[in-house]
Formats: structure tokens, sequence, C-alpha cells
């Protein structure tokens, strides 16, 4: 079998998958319901919260323009469809993983007119990625004094508590309606300004 059921009922080919089979909606279902760090936080946290805070992130601390912030909301959006494996699991998987990553992540990139932002701002939106993950390991992962080679010299970001109300107390499809309200408000100014640079 070298296809999966999407929540949309859409069958997606793992081998030669499309962008007509890949929509926001089923993404941000996706995202929403895919627990990271294999579910070892203290509560449910998804794809989807770590993707918006990594867009906040770039947005406040790099200040990215629109292009920049949508680049970094989708940054993990393939894991819609090849799930979210932890780093190690990744490493010991090894090239297999990588290769059906990068296929969906390719995918997804020309899809939704990706590629020179996330060439552009790949730099940023790493270091964003990695204070998201700092942060995460401070406030939701059981305490540990076992460094993670890939956060040295990494700083959470203090303007964020992942464990308020607001964040613990929200569920999943909230979550979901949150990535998709603003995937639409990015896309939309990315289209106007593209727009006015083609008056």
């Amino acid at each position: 079998m070298t296809w999966i059921t999407t929540a949309s009922g859409a069958e997606v080919s793992l081998q030669h998958p499309q962008p007509g089979s890949i929509n926001l909606r089923t993404i941000a279902h996706h995202l929403s319901l895919i627990n990271r760090f294999t579910g070892a936080t203290c509560r449910p946290y998804s794809v989807a919260e770590h993707s918006l805070l990594v867009c906040k992130i770039v947005e406040r601390e790099f200040n990215l323009d629109v292009h920049g912030q949508f680049a970094a909301l989708m940054h993990d959006a393939h894991e819609a469809f090849v799930n979210d494996l932890s780093t190690p699991v990744k490493d010991e998987v090894g090239a297999t993983w990588h290769t059906l990553e990068n296929r969906f992540a390719r995918v997804i990139r020309n899809g939704f007119a990706l590629n020179v932002a996330n060439a552009t701002h790949a730099k940023a939106i790493k270091q964003a990625d990695l204070m998201a993950l700092a942060t995460e390991r401070t406030q939701l992962l059981p305490a540990s004094t076992t460094p993670w080679p890939v956060l040295v010299g990494v700083q959470p970001v203090t303007w964020v508590n992942l464990m308020s109300p607001a964040c613990r107390d929200t569920p999943w499809s909230a979550w979901r309606n949150a990535f998709i309200e603003r995937a639409d408000s990015l896309d939309f100014q990315r289209q106007q300004h593209a727009r006015q640079l083609g008056r």
C-alpha cells in the first residue's frame, strides 16, 4: 500500500504526491491532531500549535514579511502526510525517511508558491524553529539536565506561556481553525502584495 487516506477522504500517493490532492484544510486538520515529541509533553501539543508559534516568532523576533511568515507557518506542513518523527528517530531511520519527507516538502512548497520565501528566509525560520523547540522543552517536557546538542546557544522565548489556560485549554479544533485563519490571512496579504508589484 503506497498511499494514505486524508481527513477529507482523498487518497494521496506516497511515491508520487500531487499538489492537487493536498489542500490547506487537510493540512490544518492533520497537524492539529498530530502531537509533537511522540506525546511526551505534559499536555497535548500539536504540530499546528507549534507552527503558529514559529510563525509568531519570525514576526516578533525577526520582523519577517508576510511571505516569510507564511513560509514559517508551513515549515512542517509535510508532516500532515508523513507524520512528525522526533529528531532522534529521524536520524535512526536515516536516508529513507529524509527522502520521503523532502518529497512531500517539495510538493507543498511548489503547490503553495513557497520556494522563493523558503529560500530567502530559511535561516530565520530555522532559528525560530529552534527557539520554539527550546521554549517547548522548557515549558512542556519533563525537567532534564541532559543537553540537546541542537539547542546549544539557543534561548527560549519569554513572551509566551504554553501552560496558560488560553493555550492549555484550547481544543484541537480551535488550533485547526487558528492555523487556517492565519494561513488565509497571510495568503491574502501575499496576493495583495503580488498584485501591487504587478502594477
